[in-house]
């Protein structure tokens, strides 16, 4: 299920790792997805774990973003891994299944009677796209919004 919402990145910065990048780019993620992060440095550079979300409510669809931070020379390399959280992803599996459940249940009544319309049998369906859109829509617009954000402020 995580991977159907999942959006990867690389971002390449121009500047070589210095000591204020990694004390700057959590602030910078933070405005875009309301998740405060943890750096911690490794040898080869640093990564971010999302630790607290600033929301009242735990369910929404911003997703959390995974960032490695890696030195190449001259050049900051950021891996980026965004998915909803872990309620969403269970929520929308609960949400996938119950609706193609009822999609088999509506092809069974439309098979064996007469029924005067088939609209119902196309109403889970409409219902999984807008699931999917929503998560997938919200996943990729905060995502692209933080790679646009690092690449505005620290190229």
């Amino acid at each position: 299920m995580s991977i159907l919402f999942t959006e990867t990145a690389n971002c390449s910065v121009n500047n070589a790792i210095h000591s204020n990048f990694f004390k700057t780019l959590p602030d910078v993620i933070l405005k875009h997805t309301c998740w405060e992060y943890l750096c911690q440095e490794t040898d080869t550079g640093c990564f971010l774990k999302p630790t607290f979300r600033h929301m009242p409510y735990r369910n929404s669809f911003v997703p959390e973003i995974d960032v490695v931070v890696s030195g190449c020379g001259e050049h900051t390399i950021l891996q980026m891994r965004g998915q909803p959280v872990k309620f969403v992803r269970i929520f929308m599996a609960i949400w996938f299944i119950s609706l193609l459940m009822f999609e088999l249940c509506f092809l069974v009544l439309a098979i064996t009677s007469k029924l005067d319309s088939i609209f119902p049998v196309f109403i889970p369906i409409g219902m999984c796209v807008f699931g999917y859109l929503l998560c997938k829509l919200a996943t990729k617009v905060t995502f692209n919004s933080v790679t646009k954000a690092i690449r505005r402020e620290y190229s």
